[in-house]
């Protein structure tokens, strides 16, 4: 199986997002990113959550599919403050501590992300995305996430909670990928 990996196909054009509006209920094929959703909406009825209002401890089974990421605005960038052990694992690499825009993720564009994360943040909205890795013409790894926003006391998006859940497919070991990497130095 390991020489297969070398023949990974990412399919970065295939990977969607979309914002989740007021009064949409999303059908996730992700229990997990369910789960996290639902426990986001009951954080602040009618308001927005604020990182204080997130218990772990009542999510204690999602923390390993679990980022949060600080938002900087002005330039606009993501920094990943916590990345949890599955995506650590998924991933092929811990990316706590790193900016967005100092890695490249093979699964989707890191420019994409980076619109998304602008688009929850810009319209005070959640929103899920989906990705697949592509293996010798054979589905994978599909990949579905949610990006919840964050704010501070005086309402503003300063960070967001993150769930990245994966689903290997045809019986592969999805722990074989490796779907980020630190960009180059130049």
């Amino acid at each position: 199986m390991l020489r297969e990996q070398a023949a990974t196909v990412i399919k970065p054009d295939l990977a969607r997002f979309d914002l989740i509006g007021p009064g949409y209920a999303p059908a996730f094929r992700s229990p997990r990113l369910d789960a996290l959703y639902r426990y986001w909406l009951t954080r602040r009825p009618g308001a927005l959550a604020r990182r204080e209002d997130v218990d772990p401890a009542e999510i204690k089974s999602l923390l390993p599919y679990v980022l949060i990421v600080d938002i900087s605005t002005d330039p606009f960038r993501i920094y990943y403050r916590l990345v949890g052990t599955a995506v650590v694992h998924f991933s092929g690499m811990d990316f706590t501590g790193t900016y967005l825009d100092e890695l490249a993720f093979d699964i989707c564009a890191t420019e994409d992300l980076r619109c998304a994360y602008k688009s929850v943040c810009g319209t005070r909205q959640p929103g899920f995305g989906t990705a697949f890795a592509q293996i010798t013409h054979q589905s994978a790894l599909d990949v579905e996430y949610l990006i919840c926003p964050l704010v501070d006391d005086a309402g503003k998006v300063t960070q967001c909670l993150v769930l990245e859940d994966y689903v290997a497919k045809d019986g592969f070991s999805a722990g074989q990928l490796r779907l980020a990497r630190p960009l180059a130095a130049d």
